[in-house]
């Protein structure tokens, strides 16, 4: 039996199809991964050559961008700084409710019943941490070890009976004094002293910054979304031609449009590094050495750079899905065809 007859064997002929499947398999494999290579790589190259072409716009976008998202961030940050400022007043504020004279001077330890009358009921109180009395004397000496470094004149000129006998309450937020309403128009009870008033102010302040913040950052968000949605109508318009020409021989519209929300995109990244580097350097130049005295007195909590790492994601992905979402809708009522 000769050679061509050897090779004719129905074995060979399916072992020469099964050959030439696999090949043509890992042909078209391949040249599917090719193809999906190229459209990705000319998605990325199209966006950045839009970036380019409309440099002036793409730079105001980027600063717009960077000044939003940097005034969010700053509006997170003064948020988790009242609520930390509170905290270390948690264990410091109290309000002291002062006695009448007839107390004051005779009852040394709140055992008379108009002493036990107020105490009794601030005691135990939903929103009452804790009540310790403290009598005239104890009043005296506590006024002295807070006075006599910061302002010694007042200590000497101070006696014993300036001062009343008093109970101190801490409350559980010491910006809710509504658990001693109770208390106030007792006849006993002389004044009530708040030194809850000091956080109040601090934290309306710290609210108050907080609030401009975010209502300038608001209107800076408007001013980047019409400058993305300028720039996604310039660059569609510029190049209507060549994306026409692309859907008539079988582009999707996904492959077409993509490039533009990229544009948007690449911008809101750059806006978004501009963003929280000026966010550390803003901090370490500007409020580190403004707020120092108060931080190292304990009056205002620190913003610390782990509060930039975690807020700086959080606006980044804000900034990123906010100029996708922009471009994406922009182009759904600009572009049609």
């Amino acid at each position: 039996m000769n050679a061509d007859s050897t090779d004719s064997t129905p074995e060979s002929r399916e072992k020469s199809n099964a050959d030439t499947h696999h090949h043509d398999h890992n042909g078209n494999f391949r040249h599917s991964h090719c193809r999906r290579g190229q459209a990705v790589n000319f998605v990325f190259k199209e966006a950045l050559q839009g970036l380019g072409r409309n440099l002036t716009m793409t730079i105001a976008l980027v600063i717009t961008t960077a000044i939003s998202l940097a005034l969010l961030a700053t509006g997170f940050l003064f948020t988790s700084m009242t609520e930390r400022t509170k905290e270390i007043y948690l264990d410091r504020v109290e309000v002291m409710v002062e006695l009448d004279e007839t107390i004051s001077a005779k009852d040394p330890d709140c055992s008379s019943p108009a002493c036990r009358e107020v105490y009794d009921a601030l005691n135990g109180a939903q929103g009452v941490a804790s009540v310790t009395f403290k009598n005239r004397e104890e009043s005296y000496r506590r006024f002295v070890e807070v006075f006599k470094d910061s302002n010694p004149a007042l200590v000497q000129e101070t006696s014993p009976e300036a001062l009343f006998a008093a109970l101190h309450v801490r409350l559980t937020d010491p910006l809710d004094t509504t658990p001693l309403d109770k208390v106030r128009n007792m006849d006993q009870v002389d004044s009530i002293i708040d030194q809850g008033d000091d956080l109040r102010d601090a934290t309306h302040n710290l609210d108050s910054i907080r609030n401009a913040t975010f209502v300038v950052a608001v209107i800076q968000a408007i001013a980047s979304l019409f400058l993305i949605v300028n720039m996604v109508q310039i660059a569609a318009y510029s190049r209507r031609e060549e994306v026409s020409i692309m859907r008539m021989v079988g582009a999707s519209r996904w492959y077409t449009n993509f490039p533009f929300i990229l544009e948007a995109v690449f911008a809101a990244v750059l806006g978004s590094v501009f963003a929280i580097a000026g966010l550390f350097t803003g901090k370490r130049l500007v409020v580190d050495e403004a707020l120092r005295p108060l931080y190292e007195s304990r009056l205002i909590a620190p913003i610390t750079d782990a509060d930039i790492w975690v807020t700086a994601p959080v606006v980044a992905v804000i900034g990123i899905a906010f100029a996708a979402a922009t471009a994406q809708l922009t182009l759904r009522l600009y572009v049609r065809a």
